[in-house]
Order: structure tokens, then sequence, then C-alpha cells
């Protein structure tokens, strides 16, 4: 690893803080909710994700690295902000903050060729404009609410996840990407969510609806790349955890873009089914997804950031991080647990009250195979480390 962020472990951590207090804010505020599930989660994912990943891909220094101190400061108090109401200022932390990342990023990335770096610059690209939009809407009133979660989740989220995963899930697998096929998935999301995006400020929701429907199409040709690769599998080596990880949240993707083009064709249902839409696209495939990604990165970057400068680089390795063996245990439960969720959501009430209980065991099962047992041998490397 060429390049170590040691803020990403802080924005992850946040990050999953978000989603659990997501979980809390549901029934009680339903604005707060989504900025905390949107923009708090997946948002503070993103950025933590991508100040390790960008660097690596180019081979080179973040420019100026105690900036990102400062962006994620600014960023995390922009959240406290939030959570106390003070929504206008809390915006505008969260637009300075990310439209600085934006620049910081960019500044940062000398080589566009490969497909994953041009998924991942759009990708900030569509953070900065969902934090402008978010800070328009809070504080003017000038374009519409879900503009700005939608340039989040469809636009900054999905290049995300389609970038890193079209190169992880090949090397993990140790086999070779179609690259054409894949620029032009590339060229054909970027379409679609300009479609989309366009559709949601003019609030058309005949054009949402078709819209919705190109995005479920572009997915669906993510998925048949994804395909590709385990139909010309090669090796017969094991599937590691982490794509089975991105295996199990990959249904629920066509099936959260597809909930989303029906309801925008039937508006009048969008109170009664919008959480069902939610709960597919991001408790289910983005909650997932970022599982998988945060157990494969986490452990690389701490280890290369506390263990491997020390004595104790021989005696740990970076497997020992996670608790890979309690993996498929995870995998198991969080599917039992993520349905049973789904079924109380949809509930009537007070049924639906008691939904968060089973994602909070989820979330909290992941903490500790991964946070929990870093720090638990962070706490071994320092004792063996004090008898040296």
């Amino acid at each position: 690893m060429f390049y170590v962020s040691k803020v990403s472990p802080a924005l992850f951590a946040f990050a999953l803080l978000n989603l659990f207090l997501s979980l809390i804010l549901k029934p009680i505020d339903k604005q707060l909710f989504l900025i905390t599930l949107t923009f708090g989660f997946v948002g503070t994912t993103l950025l933590g994700a991508m100040y390790q990943i960008v660097p690596n891909s180019q081979n080179r220094r973040l420019p100026l690295p105690p900036i990102s101190y400062i962006l994620s400061a600014i960023h995390f108090t922009s959240f406290i902000l939030f959570y106390f109401g003070v929504f206008k200022i809390a915006s505008g932390l969260l637009l300075f903050s990310w439209g600085a990342f934006f620049l910081h990023i960019f500044l940062g990335i000398k080589n566009w060729m490969p497909v994953t770096v041009k998924f991942l610059g759009v990708s900030a690209f569509y953070l900065f404009l969902a934090s402008l939009f978010l800070f328009l809407n809070l504080s003017f009133g000038l374009v519409p609410f879900q503009l700005a979660i939608h340039s989040l989740t469809v636009g900054a989220m999905l290049n995300a996840v389609y970038g890193v995963e079209l190169a992880w899930i090949p090397m993990l697998l140790m086999d070779t990407l179609n690259v054409k096929k894949a620029k032009t998935l590339f060229w054909l999301k970027q379409v679609s969510t300009l479609f989309l995006l366009i559709s949601f400020y003019l609030l058309e929701y005949k054009a949402i609806a078709l819209a919705s429907f190109l995005e479920l199409g572009v997915s669906l040709y993510f998925l048949y790349l994804i395909y590709s690769l385990f139909k010309n599998r090669r090796t017969p080596a094991p599937i590691p955890y982490v794509v089975k990880i991105f295996l199990i949240a990959f249904p629920f993707l066509p099936l959260g873009l597809l909930m989303g083009g029906f309801l925008a064709s039937h508006p009048e249902l969008i109170g009664k089914a919008l959480n069902l839409h939610i709960d597919l696209l991001v408790y289910g495939f983005t909650a997932f997804t970022v599982f998988g990604g945060m157990s494969h990165l986490l452990p690389r970057i701490v280890w290369n950031w506390k263990i491997a400068p020390s004595k104790m680089s021989s005696l740990i390795s970076i497997n020992e991080l996670v608790e890979e063996k309690a993996f498929p245990k995870f995998l198991e439960l969080s599917l039992l647990a993520f349905t049973t969720y789904l079924y109380l959501d949809f509930s009537f009430y007070p049924l639906n009250i008691l939904s968060s209980l089973p994602y909070i065991f989820i979330v909290g099962f992941f903490v500790r195979l991964t946070f929990f047992q870093i720090l638990k041998k962070l706490k071994e490397v320092k004792n063996e480390s004090q008898k040296v």
C-alpha cells in the first residue's frame, strides 16, 4: 500500500455511527433521518474510501495530507449542527468541506486512464453537487430536496461502487476485466444519471420513472459484467469473504431501482412504499457493500499505519485484524436480520417501530468483527512491544 490515509478510519467509524443514528431518527424526523442516512452514512463512507483509494490508484501521496484532517473536522462539525437542527449553517459547512474535498482529490489525480479513476472522479464531483443542492434547498428552497438525495445516492454512491468493484472483484478473484465493456458502462452511467437528476430537478414524475428504468438497465449491465467474471473464472480458489458480501448486496440494487421507478410512475403510493425503496437501496445494497469495502480497507490501513512500522509486523498479519472466520456466520445472521427488518418495517404500527432492532444487531455485529477486533489486536501489539 503506497499511501495510508490516517483520517479514513475515523470517517468510517463516523459513517457507521450515522447509520446507527438513522435507525433512531427514522420514526422521529424524516428530513434529518434522510440527511443522516445518505449524507452522514453514505457520503462519509465515500470520503473515507476515496481518501485511501484515489492516491493509491495514482501511486502518489495525497497533496498536502493535513488538509484532509481540517476538512474532516469541518465535516464532523457540520453534522453536529445537523443533529441540533441548525440546518442552514450545517449545510453551508458541509458544502465548503465537500467542495474543498473535491478539489483536494481532483488535484491529486494525474492519470485519468483507468476506468475506476474515472468513476471515482465523477463520484467526487457528485458529492460536491449533492452538498450544493442540499445547501440550496435548506437555505433558499431553490431546488427539490430529492435532487440532493439522489445526487448523492445515484450519482456519487453508484459511480463509486461501480468503479471500485470493477477493480476489486477481478483482483480478488485473480481474473481480468473486459476494459472496453467497463468503459461502455461508465458512459452509459453518466447519461442515465444526468437524465435522472434533470428529471428530479423538474420533479416530473413520468420522466423520473423513465430515468429510473434506464438506471435499472445500467445496473443490470454492471451486474452482467460481474457475472462474466464468474462465468469465465479459471482459478479454483475459494471466493474471498469480501466478494461474498458484495454478492449478497447485488440483488437489492435492481430491486431498489425497480421500486423507485414504480413509485415515480405511481406517485400516490410514495407515502406508503417509500421506505421499501430506501430499505432496498441504502440499508440493503449500499450498507452491505460498505460492510464489504470497510472490512477490506480498514485492516490494511491500520496494519500499514500502526503495525508495519513496528517490530511486531512479523507477529501479526493483516487478516488477523478482522475476524474472517466469523464472516460466514455474520452473512447468515445478517440476511436473517435484514429479512426481519424488511418485514417489520413494512408492517403496521406498532410493529414497524421495532424494525430498527434487527438492523442494530447487524451494525453491532459488523463493528465487533472489524473495529473491536482491530482495537483488541492493537492492544496485544502494544503489550508485546512493551515486553520487548
